[in-house]
């Protein structure tokens, strides 16, 4: 299987996400790749009034756009044609493995947890790349640029106040946070962080038992929690209040079991521990 490694890119409009890969698309002889692509989000979306798609729609087609083109390198047919003009080539030999650099703001966490989920079933290497510029500094880079590249400023604001950078989840455990550094240390900081990920081996693509494990394991939480929610209730003695703290908790029921599929909760738990992580979400309910 061709060695392919995905990276998230996560930032403000403004912080310097596409001139990073930019520059690192003339980095193919110090990473030795065969192939770097520069999947820009912002070449596919149209956030106007005039959109023919939903912006959600869009998303979904740009996501199934990057499982074609990692099923592509993986099988050595066609690439998506979208995918074509943005990709640099490297003539040696010796150069084997794909570096997919996915350019959007990826201010949730569940939006990243998306593509690690397709790199999991599908064998790839997953990597994020945070870039914590300052909101002053990323607003008075935006304003700069011309027509619609411009993120009107409350949009921006609004991004700033969702933005949920790279967490201690196992799945995020590959991710590097860049501050406002010197270039070279930059640079330095880059190389080193893709190199490593380049080298990891190959992760075989998950099993349909390994998948159906997670479910499973969601199961298994959805059934504590509602056994959970019958010994609260049954504290409550008014009916009224009963049935109000049963809405509440069902509500928050619904966003624990989000809460844990995002965040992979039991991905490499097993036997005790994975008790102890699904504990650990019950007792989200108090």
């Amino acid at each position: 299987m061709r060695g392919i490694c995905l990276v998230a890119l996560i930032g403000l409009p403004g912080a310097g996400k596409s001139s990073l890969c930019t520059w690192l698309l003339g980095q193919q002889a110090a990473l030795r790749v065969r192939h770097i692509v520069h999947l820009c989000y912002d070449d596919f979306l149209d956030a106007g009034p005039s959109a023919e798609l939903a912006y959600k729609e869009q998303r979904r087609r740009i996501f199934g756009t990057i499982e074609q083109l990692i099923t592509a390198i993986q099988e050595d047919i066609d690439w998506p044609a979208q995918t074509r003009r943005r990709t640099a080539s490297n003539s040696d030999p010796s150069s084997s493995g794909h570096l997919i650099l996915c350019d959007d703001n990826f201010y949730y966490r569940s939006m990243r947890h998306k593509l690690h989920q397709l790199c999991r079933t599908s064998g790839c290497v997953f990597g994020q790349i945070h870039i914590a510029r300052s909101l002053d500094l990323c607003l008075r880079d935006n304003s700069k640029r011309s027509g619609a590249n411009c993120v009107p400023v409350d949009i921006v604001r609004q991004m700033s106040d969702r933005l949920e950078p790279p967490g201690s989840e196992a799945w995020e455990r590959n991710s590097l946070t860049l501050h406002i550094l010197d270039m070279d240390e930059r640079e330095r900081l880059l190389l080193g962080f893709i190199s490593s990920l380049l080298e990891m081996p190959a992760v075989p693509p998950a099993t349909e038992s390994q998948q159906a494990q997670d479910q499973s394991l969601t199961h298994r939480l959805d059934l504590l929690l509602r056994a959970r929610i019958g010994a609260l209730l049954q504290e409550i003695a008014q009916e009224v209040d009963r049935r109000l703290a049963g809405q509440a908790l069902n509500n928050k029921r619904k966003q624990i079991l989000t809460r844990f599929r995002t965040e992979g909760g039991g991905e490499e738990a097993k036997g005790d521990a994975e008790d102890e992580a699904l504990n650990y979400y019950v007792h989200l309910l108090n």
